[in-house]
């Protein structure tokens, strides 16, 4: 049983079933990493130094709001489908498969 010989065809045959159900999820994940990565070297990360001060507001809300909405919008989009995906997770993990 040890010396069973497979030929080029068949393991390639194999590695191909294997991965055809898979495909779509893994172009899917190639491509959200695609972003993620080129949203991560063109962005310019300001500090908070650079958020605009306002000295009679201590929160300074809207400057946080105009920074995150005009120089930050693309890792804001990239943060929300994360964290949606991540929410979907947990209900989907929480549900179970119904037999208890």
């Amino acid at each position: 049983m040890l010396n069973k010989h497979f030929t080029i065809m068949q393991i390639l045959t194999a590695v191909y079933n294997f991965f055809r159900p898979r495909i779509a999820g893994m172009v899917i994940a190639i491509l959200f990493f695609a972003v993620v990565i080129t949203s991560i070297v063109y962005t310019s990360w300001n500090s908070v130094d650079q958020i605009p001060q306002n000295p009679m507001d201590q929160s300074n809300i809207k400057g946080i709001g105009m920074l995150i909405f005009t120089d930050l919008v693309v890792p804001f989009e990239i943060l929300s489908i994360v964290l949606l995906s991540t929410l979907m997770g947990a209900i989907y993990m929480a549900k179970g498969d119904g037999t208890q």
